[in-house]
């Protein structure tokens, strides 16, 4: 407790506004895929294609966000991130044709590119070091805690078969808008490198030379990869499948079950985290998530689905709890933002995982399930070789790094 009453008001902010706008869009895009299939009745190539532009737009503008995170700083970006989702869940409402959803699906991820890489840095700003863990895993567990109500309450506004649910998100992010902009009026903060210029092909080449730090994001793009089949591929699956009855609420159900196991794992997993490395921790979890992917393949009954649930979702806490930390172990002050704007190149994964499995649901039809998440599984492991790498260069340099600062 005393450590929560010496967070800064704005990290407070932000991390009351993660939960309200998690929380709203947990009431509507975990049950998008859905609408998209049952309602509009579009195929599964064409949610695929809608829910990957997202991704591909959050992927190009990754290093631009960040960037105009540091040049413009934070206070701006996050301003124009919500209310450019406000814009977009009210045209989400709205709209019906492929191209519709498809051009706002692309607008999502460009404003979401500009907000969170400006949230996260934010936290890092006005957070001292020893703290940032704690204030990370608070953000994580807010966003959690609104996986575990939002489903019940999309339950109950019939989300997947309305599109009322895109004007309650859209009403959320106005509202968490409205309060950044009385905050940082309130509490006003010193953006030390917000005016300064930074070059793209500066960003550019300083990854180039960090070579363990691409080498993890290189990794973690196949990690994201298997975890974004939980909101593409496996509801699709669910909803269509004559294996399993109740495919929405069982969909919902599962939804609640991943959210209530990162509350009850996160701190044992995150103590594991900190006791090797956040590199070593997203490792295991990205094959854990391979294998609760294969174990969903095999699900005939609905226990048997829980249980693939519960391995997925430690997989990707593993992943998850340590991406934010090992972002900010790597990055440099002047490039903090810049840096959590490298990582959205993690979308790469996440625009490529809709369309691919959406390519073998259309191609092995969802009464063979194994052979879908099967490939899925086989893919999500591939990470796994380039984490490894990534730890032997990262131990490689430090003794390198150490030897600089004796020279000094």
């Amino acid at each position: 407790m005393q450590r929560l009453k010496q967070l800064h008001p704005l990290t407070v902010g932000v991390l009351l506004g993660t939960f309200f706008a998690r929380l709203g869009t947990f009431i509507t895009m975990p049950f998008f895929a859905i609408y998209l299939s049952v309602v509009l009745k579009f195929s599964p190539v064409d949610v695929g294609w809608i829910l990957s532009i997202s991704a591909v737009a959050s992927l190009v503008m990754s290093f631009v966000g960040g960037t105009l995170s540091d040049r413009y700083g934070r206070r701006m970006m996050m301003l124009t991130g919500t209310f450019g989702f406000v814009l977009v869940f009210i045209g989400l409402a709205q709209v019906e044709t492929f191209w519709a959803f498809f051009i706002l699906s692309a607008l999502n991820g460009i404003f979401r590119s500009i907000f969170e890489p400006s949230a996260r840095a934010l936290i890092s700003d006005t957070t001292d070091e020893e703290n940032r863990l704690f204030v990370f895993n608070i953000r994580y567990t807010c966003i959690n805690i609104a996986a575990a109500i939002g489903p019940g309450i999309a339950l109950l506004l019939s989300a997947g078969n309305t599109a009322v649910t895109f004007y309650i998100t859209a009403t959320v992010y106005l509202g968490y808008g409205i309060a950044i902009f009385i905050l940082f009026k309130r509490h006003p903060i010193t953006e030390s490198h917000g005016g300064k210029k930074v070059s793209f092909g500066a960003t550019i080449r300083l990854l180039k030379t960090d070579v363990a730090f691409t080498f993890a994001l290189a990794g973690i793009i196949f990690g994201v990869f298997g975890y974004s089949q939980f909101n593409s591929t496996l509801p699709q699956f669910l909803t269509t499948t004559t294996l399993l009855s109740g495919g929405t609420s069982l969909f919902a159900l599962l939804i609640t079950i991943n959210a209530i196991t990162v509350l009850v794992v996160q701190y044992p997993i995150m103590k594991f985290g900190v006791k090797t490395s956040p590199l070593v921790s997203i490792t295991v979890g990205i094959a854990t998530v391979a294998v609760g992917l294969f174990v969903m393949g095999t699900a005939g009954t609905v226990w048997l689905m829980i249980g693939a649930m519960f391995i997925f979702t430690c997989g990707e806490v593993m992943m998850f709890t340590m991406t934010d930390i090992l972002t900010d172990s790597f990055a440099k002050p002047e490039l903090r933002g810049s840096y959590f704007g490298a990582m959205g190149l993690t979308s790469i994964g996440q625009s490529v995982g809709p369309v691919v499995g959406g390519q073998l649901l259309l191609y092995f039809g969802a009464e063979r399930p194994l052979p879908i998440f099967g490939v899925l599984a086989l893919l999500t492991v591939l990470g796994i070789p380039l984490l490894l790498l990534s730890q032997r260069v990262h131990r490689q340099s430090k003794p390198e790094e150490e030897k600089e600062v004796v020279s000094l």
